[in-house]
């Protein structure tokens, strides 16, 4: 739901926008680009201080969904202007971003059930050490991992990437007002991408690193056959989907065409490999290259390490500063890893705690992170439906004969619209 769903909203704003409104006005990509900025910190913020891995991986959904609506206003604000090369960059940049989302996410979301089905468990304090028992499981979601944090060479990069060459690349806009936003976008975007790396690592490390911190999570077992070829496809398309950008970019050419009328040209300047938006002299990226750049310093660094210190390596505990009673509960959780975030951000959340006290047999410490905007806009909007709905419920009276007066009215009513 999360990796294809959400996407047929996106559909409908660049029909709408490119198809119907026809020529569309600045501020009306000035506005999509300052919703989608605050929506995606909004929703990284958020994801940061959740102790439910699904509700983490949806607050990144959040996230994501708030970095393509950016990119569509920048689409809409160099569209509007007349800047041919650049909006062409920002639309494949925000399509491509959707493509990978659905990837990355559905991985990410397939994971987390396959953990909560071996588990019976979504609370991350109750998590940890699933590499382990669930290595396909833990090795695959680490690849849907990277590629959401945005790390190279997977597909989350490229996308995040290409939208932020469209912010720094953009010339003087006619607007003051937006030549102020593109580049306060460009800050946003950079913060929201440094934001999603730290809730991957939370997310990964908590989940499937470390010690186990509940006994029963020994009992888990790897995910079965038929999960594991729905895990390794989707990671599969991560992997590709970040080695080979043009060749995508050279598919989404034809929807540039047909929202924008502008080709997207080639973004290769040298063959398929090499990815250089606007001019290769200014950025490049080569996906390959940086993998076998890697590679080399990965394999060079082994076997250097095994030449200096061959027969002197061994296997030990970590340094616990001399104490020996270390136990799991020890080790960093979820609501720890998110308290920064959480300290710094305190005015947009509702926090509810529950402090034990100091004379309790069984102490309990716990703490619910609930948004604000929840109950300061939705829940009264929510809260009207209802009621709403209770009214109108009360013409359900059972009978057909109430029904046969009600559609009897309706007709004279449109009737006398109509004449």
């Amino acid at each position: 739901m999360s990796g294809v769903m959400l996407k047929t909203a996106i559909y409908g704003v660049l029909r709408v926008t490119f198809d119907l409104l026809g020529a569309p006005l600045w501020w009306w990509g000035a506005a999509v680009l300052a919703l989608g900025l605050f929506t995606a910190l909004f929703g990284v913020v958020f994801a940061a201080v959740q102790s439910d891995m699904k509700r983490l991986l949806a607050y990144s959904s959040i996230e994501n969904i708030g970095i393509v609506f950016a990119g569509i206003g920048l689409v809409i604000l160099f569209h509007a202007n007349q800047m041919a090369p650049f909006d062409a960059l920002a639309l494949a940049a925000t399509l491509y971003h959707c493509l990978n989302h659905a990837f990355f996410k559905s991985l990410l979301f397939l994971a987390t059930g396959s953990v909560l089905h071996a588990t019976h468990e979504r609370s991350l304090g109750k998590l940890g050490g699933l590499i382990r028992p669930m290595p396909w499981v833990a090795w695959l979601a680490l690849i849907g991992t990277l590629a959401i944090a945005g790390l190279p060479p997977l597909n989350g990069f490229v996308s995040e990437w290409l939208l932020l060459q469209a912010f720094l690349f953009t010339p003087g806009i006619p607007q003051p007002f937006a030549n102020m936003l593109v580049p306060l976008g460009a800050a946003a975007l950079a913060l929201t991408a440094a934001l999603a790396g730290y809730v991957m690592v939370k997310f990964y490390g908590v989940i499937f690193l470390g010690q186990m911190r509940e006994p029963q999570l020994a009992q888990a077992r790897d995910c079965g056959r038929l999960e594991r070829a729905a895990l390794l496809w989707l990671a599969a398309g991560c992997v590709l989907l970040g080695l080979a950008p043009v060749t995508v970019l050279n598919l989404l050419d034809h929807v540039n065409m047909q929202l924008l009328g502008v080709p997207l040209g080639d973004l290769g300047s040298a063959g398929w490999w090499q990815l250089a938006p606007i001019s290769p002299e200014r950025a490049s990226y080569s996906p390959i290259v940086f993998l076998f750049g890697v590679v080399l310093v990965v394999v060079v660094t082994f076997y250097g390490i095994r030449r200096v210190y061959h027969g002197r390596m061994r296997r030990a505990a970590p340094w616990d500063c001399g104490y020996p009673l270390q136990t799991p509960r020890m080790q960093d959780t979820a609501e720890g890893f998110g308290q920064p975030i959480r300290h710094i951000f305190e005015p947009f959340f509702r926090i509810q705690r529950e402090v034990p006290s100091p004379f309790d047999t069984a102490p309990r410490y716990s703490m619910i992170v609930e948004d604000r905007f929840w109950y300061a806009l939705y829940q009264p909007l929510a809260d009207v439906v209802y009621k709403a709905a209770g009214l109108v419920g009360r013409l359900q009276q059972g009978r057909i004969s109430a029904y046969l007066l009600y559609n009897f009215l309706t007709l004279v009513v449109l009737l006398v619209i109509v004449l």
